[in-house]
């Protein structure tokens, strides 16, 4: 990992170019990004509808608690599924150049944050609507966007290094990412299930720690519960060292199999 800061402008120059490439080609641009988990929150809560709510937080209007939900939710899918794809994408540039490998995956998940802000925005404009003004519990943000870096982090390198001797893995992960909506209390509140399986599902999947806080931060205006973060932060860093190290171990035949 010490290599990777003296190949700080590399990062940053893979990461510019995804952003690039991806709004280059986008007749709406950054507008979808701003649109799409308004509407993803829309359809999915018309879908579950009254059951939804009764798993939902009660003192929470639903759409908001849904979409505070997406927010996160199409970060993480978004950066995964980018990031799966990008050490195929470009075999070409590791044939001929060296740098550490794991800078794309990386740059994939960090460019992605691009989106993440403008859903933030969103999300921040829908909250204002109904109500709730930003308060100083905001200064929270960063946290649980980190276990969503984190996270997505981990997924994209070991799918990116499996992708590579597998090419079917493509297809798997948007199933994967299905799987995992459904997983991650989007749409519904991880309060419902009994005690204490409520806290150990939060922190084993850091994505629901990340989701809840950030609904705690932004439509509650409340601090986020250490209890539930600081072990679900701390767990997702443990699962990008894995990933890290399976990514390596991975990495010895890129060249021969790409």
């Amino acid at each position: 990992m010490a290599e990777l800061g003296e190949f700080g402008p590399v990062l940053s120059a893979f990461a510019s170019r995804f952003v690039k490439v991806k709004y280059k080609q986008m007749v709406v641009g950054l507008a979808w990004a701003l649109l799409q988990p308004v509407l993803s929150a829309g359809v999915l809560a018309l879908v579950v509808g009254a059951a939804g709510h009764s798993l939902a937080d009660s003192h929470v209007p639903y759409l908001l608690f849904v979409l505070a939900g997406m927010v996160g939710w199409t970060y993480f899918a978004t950066a995964t599924n980018a990031a799966a794809q990008s050490i195929v994408d470009d075999a070409g540039l590791i044939q001929k150049v060296y740098f550490p490998r794991e800078i794309i995956p990386i740059a994939a998940v960090l460019a992605a944050l691009v989106d993440l802000a403008a859903a933030l925005l969103t999300l921040a404009v829908v909250t204002a609507a109904y109500g709730n003004l930003p308060s100083v519990s905001w200064l929270a943000l960063p946290l649980p966007i980190l276990v969503l870096v984190l996270c997505a982090t981990a997924a994209g390198l070991v799918l990116s290094a499996l992708n590579v001797y597998y090419r079917d893995v493509r297809y798997v992960v948007p199933f994967l990412l299905q799987l995992g909506l459904f997983g991650s209390a989007v749409f519904y509140s991880p309060g419902s299930l009994a005690a204490p399986w409520d806290t150990i599902y939060t922190i084993v999947n850091p994505l629901v720690a990340a989701i809840e806080s950030l609904r705690t931060i932004m439509i509650s205006n409340d601090w986020p519960d250490p209890a539930i973060l600081l072990p679900a932060l701390a767990w997702a860093a443990v699962l990008m060292i894995v990933g890290f190290a399976v990514f390596k171990r991975l990495e010895r035949e890129f060249s021969d199999r790409v």
